[in-house]
């Protein structure tokens, strides 16, 4: 993240990428995150890689992305 545009970009992936039912009560990510049963970094890079065509992301946004969603989901 190079500067405030890039910053900006992120957190709005983010945010549309977090109203996904993979993320949402239910989901995929959410029900790996609650039951704690693997890397949570893990499952959710899965589910943004899955996505990645979908928002344009290139390979070095997933990380970037996925780590900017954990933290999301451990403020929550």
């Amino acid at each position: 993240m190079n500067n405030i545009n890039d910053i900006q970009r992120y957190n709005n992936l983010v945010m549309e990428i977090m109203c996904e039912p993979e993320f949402k009560p239910g989901g995929f990510v959410y029900k790996h995150l609650e039951e704690n049963k693997s890397d949570p970094l893990v499952s959710i890079k899965s589910a943004v890689d899955r996505m990645s065509e979908l928002y344009d992301l290139e390979r070095n946004d997933i990380g970037i992305v996925s780590e900017l969603i954990l933290e999301k989901f451990k403020n929550k």
